[in-house]
């Protein structure tokens, strides 16, 4: 697809309710998260108004606790909604949870329960949804065919992971209903995975709000997305499951050339992304209620592919994504950088100005 006006932003019109974010991976041992008021600061400062990142419920679940105090601290003082990811011992296949429980259906829904319980309700005031952990899907075995149908989820393997979501999701609703707080349950699907949610709910699991992994290049179109059981729109899908959406990890799929043999093309990249944010924003169908970029910072110490998926080179370096971004979520962007989107052929200077038109007002 070539640099042209087609991709300039439609005349403004309405701002539709959405809400940005972005993925991160805190951790204060590693130096490139460890700064956890620099990673706030730089979303409170480009309008992003929620972090999705992983917490760990393993060991005596202290340094969950301890990241969960602090990012809710950095939160509150710059009005972004936490998205945490929960993990047990079973992701890494502990099924017994080092001997507590038998290695039984009973036993992974006891695991699953036991380490969310005691999370969900001390953190049930400001924490409102949280996912059930993460790509479960792609995991080799959990599933028989493409995912489109509940039947291709009948393996042993997500047999179990249901037990321990049932487990996990009991618990976060039975720390709703104590402390009074609105809390769902949150989890994610990629690529066809539209019969996950119908096979975890035959299985007891309380799925309340559906995520969705969406990398896609440019060349491809939401509505037809091509799989080996045919072509699936990925909008008309969520709409069938009738729950509201998050798109909680969104990137180009550009960023996978390496792995294909091939060189990574940013301005592709970058078109990929205007042009499936724009998808997002004008689609009809699901009730999606706002999408968190993948990620905050590059990661050089990952393969071709995934040490690129960063916003922001480091801390002190944004890239254009993350100027792309902001002007998405109505952040600040100096002169510098609106001429640099320009310059990308990103936006004219109208369709610049008609996309900032429809912040509200005194944004960016």
């Amino acid at each position: 697809m070539l640099l042209t006006s087609s991709l300039s932003s439609p005349a403004a019109t309405a701002a539709p309710a959405f809400t940005w974010g972005m993925c991160g991976h805190p951790s204060p041992s590693q130096a490139l998260w460890s700064d956890y008021p620099t990673q706030f600061a730089t979303l409170g400062h480009r309008g992003l108004k929620t972090y999705r990142f992983d917490v760990a419920l393993t060991g005596d679940s202290g340094t969950a606790t301890t990241t969960l105090q602090a990012l809710g601290s950095l939160s509150k003082a710059y009005h972004i909604t936490l998205h945490p990811i929960l993990y047990v011992p079973f992701t890494w296949g502990d099924a017994t949870d080092s001997g507590k429980y038998p290695n039984t259906d009973a036993g992974l829904e006891a695991q699953g329960y036991d380490r969310v319980y005691p999370i969900a309700r001390e953190f049930a005031g400001s924490i409102h949804d949280w996912e059930l952990e993460n790509e479960l899907s792609l995991r080799k075995g959990f599933k028989s065919g493409v995912g489109g149908s509940a039947g291709d989820y009948a393996t042993p393997l997500a047999h179990q992971w249901a037990a321990v979501l049932r487990g996990m999701s009991r618990a976060i609703h039975d720390a709703g209903t104590q402390t009074g707080q609105p809390l769902r349950t949150v989890v994610d699907t990629v690529y066809a995975d539209f019969g996950l949610v119908p096979f975890l709910e035959a299985q007891g699991v309380v799925v309340d709000k559906l995520a969705y992994h969406y990398y896609y290049g440019a060349g491809t179109s939401p509505y037809r997305v091509s799989t080996p059981s045919g072509t699936i729109d990925v909008f008309a899908e969520m709409h069938k499951i009738g729950k509201p959406v998050i798109v909680n990890e969104l990137n180009a799929a550009e960023i996978y050339a390496p792995l294909q043999g091939k060189p990574y093309d940013d301005a592709k990249a970058l078109i990929s992304l205007k042009t499936h944010i724009e998808y997002l924003l004008s689609q009809k169908d699901a009730n999606i209620e706002g999408a968190e970029f993948y990620e905050l910072y590059d990661e050089p110490r990952k393969n071709a592919a995934e040490s690129n998926f960063g916003f922001l080179t480091d801390p002190a370096h944004p890239k254009t994504q993350l100027l792309l971004g902001t002007v998405y979520a109505c952040g600040r962007l100096s002169p510098g950088e609106r001429a640099t989107l320009i310059a990308r052929g990103l936006f004219t200077e109208a369709s610049l100005a008609a996309r900032l038109a429809l912040c509200p007002s005194g944004q960016p």
